[in-house]
C-alpha cells in the first residue's frame, strides 16, 4: 500500500514542477477508480484569479468563482479522451492551458437513421472528440458476411472527412439498390489501431406516381354512383306503383 501511495504522490509531483515563473500552469492527470483527473495549477498570479472554466472543445464543462491557484476536473475514464482546456479567469486577461488526454477514437453518429425518398441525396455524419485524433475514415454497407467499402470513386457515392466529422453522400437515391445498414470506421495513432463501429439504417419511403390511364380509370368510377342512384329511383317507383294497384 505505501508503494502504490509513493507512485500516485509521484505521478502528482510531476506535473507541478513542469513549469515555473509568474503566470506557468503546469498540468496532471491521475486515474481515479472509474475516473480520471485533470488537474491545472498556476504557480503565481500577480492578478486577482476570479475563478475557473473547463472545457471541451466548445462545450464548457464546468465553471466557478473560486480564487484558488488549482482547479482539477473529473471525467469518466471510457469518455475521457479528447483536448480539454483550463481557463483561470482573470483581469485584463486569463489564462489558459491545454490537457490533451490520450485514447482510442470514440465515434458517435450524428443520427441513428435516415428517411429518404427515391432520387433524393442523403448524407451520413460521424463525430468524434478523441485525442489524437482520427487519422483515417471509412465507410461501408453491411451485407450480410459482405461488406463494400466506398471511396470517392464509389458510383453515386462521395466521402468528406476531416479529423473530427465524416460524411457519406449518397445523391440519386435507388430504391433497389441503396436501402440499407451503413457503418463508419475510426482509427488513431493511439496504441493499437482501434476500429469503433456506429451502424446507421437508412428507410426509403417510395411514393408510386400514378399511370395516365389509373387517372382515367378513377374518373370512369366516378360516375358510376349517379347511374346507381338512377336505377334505385326506378325501383321505387315500381314499387309505389304497385302499392296503389
Amino acid at each position: 500500500m505505501a508503494a502504490a501511495q509513493l507512485v500516485v504522490l509521484g505521478l502528482v509531483l510531476l506535473g507541478v514542477e513542469r513549469g515555473f515563473g509568474a503566470g506557468n500552469i503546469s498540468t496532471s492527470m491521475l486515474d481515479v477508480g472509474s475516473k480520471t483527473r485533470l488537474t491545472c495549477t498556476l504557480d503565481s498570479s500577480d492578478t486577482a484569479i476570479l475563478g475557473h472554466r473547463w472545457m471541451k472543445g466548445d462545450k464548457v464543462l464546468q465553471e466557478d468563482s473560486e480564487a484558488d491557484l488549482t482547479t482539477q476536473f473529473e471525467v469518466d475514464t471510457l469518455e475521457s479522451p479528447g483536448q480539454y482546456s483550463c481557463t483561470f479567469l482573470s483581469k485584463p486577461t486569463d489564462r489558459t492551458a491545454s490537457v490533451n488526454v490520450k485514447g482510442p477514437p470514440k465515434i458517435k453518429a450524428v443520427k441513428k437513421s435516415e428517411h429518404a425518398t427515391e432520387g433524393e441525396t442523403v448524407v451520413l455524419a460521424c463525430k468524434s472528440e478523441s485525442f489524437p485524433p482520427v487519422t483515417q475514415w471509412v465507410w461501408y454497407k453491411i451485407k450480410g458476411d459482405e461488406i463494400e467499402v466506398f471511396n470517392n470513386v464509389s458510383k453515386n457515392k462521395l466521402v468528406v472527412s476531416s479529423e473530427t466529422k465524416t460524411e457519406l453522400h449518397i445523391q440519386n437515391l435507388v430504391l433497389e439498390a441503396d436501402p440499407g445498414v451503413y457503418a463508419c470506421n475510426g482509427t488513431n495513432t493511439e496504441g493499437i489501431v482501434a476500429e469503433v463501429l456506429v451502424l446507421v439504417t437508412i428507410i426509403f419511403i417510395y411514393e408510386k406516381r400514378r399511370k395516365p390511364d389509373q387517372v382515367l380509370d378513377d374518373e370512369d368510377m366516378g360516375s358510376a354512383p349517379l347511374k346507381s342512384s338512377g336505377n334505385m329511383n326506378d325501383k321505387d317507383k315500381n314499387v309505389r306503383q304497385r302499392n296503389a294497384n
